[in-house]
């Protein structure tokens, strides 16, 4: 049987996984899309470099997360729904995760295929708002784990 601490340790490095990624993407991206120049820089290797990045660390980060956030509720005998900051947290995740699924995904597929300049202007727009709304629910959701309010 696999010791609470071990799973506490992999909780741990799948949130760091999740949200070093989406805040150190959404970072450097903003910095790349300042200095790109339609016509002169493609952006596609910029999107391509997002989709990649989300696929293995986003997506490998939020698993081990939820899997180890499942495997410590269990060991600890904590209720998901009845313990306050374990549900907001919960719900935090899964905000950002539709956001992710529903807009952010879909938008950076798009993003690698735009050709026209105004197109890719619009998209980028929208995946870094939405994307920094999906950014604050993930650390809302680290706040309410550490601070148990």
């Amino acid at each position: 049987m696999v010791e609470y601490t071990t799973w506490k340790t992999l909780h741990v490095a799948g949130a760091i996984l999740l949200l070093g990624n989406v805040t150190v993407t959404g970072v450097w991206s903003a910095y790349l899309y300042r200095h790109w120049r339609a016509g002169t820089i493609p952006f596609r290797p910029v999107a391509r470099a997002i989709l990649w990045t989300d696929l293995v660390f986003t997506v490998t980060g939020g698993a081990l997360l939820v899997f180890t956030g499942i495997q410590l509720t269990l060991a600890s005998d904590s209720s998901f729904l009845g313990t306050g900051w374990l549900l907001r947290g919960i719900i935090a995740l899964a905000l950002s995760t539709l956001i992710w699924l529903v807009v952010l995904l879909p938008d950076q597929f798009r993003l690698e295929r735009a050709t026209e300049a105004a197109v890719t202007r619009r998209l980028f727009l929208r995946w870094s708002l939405l994307g920094w709304l999906s950014t604050f629910f993930l650390y809302y959701g680290l706040w309410s784990m550490v601070r148990r309010p």
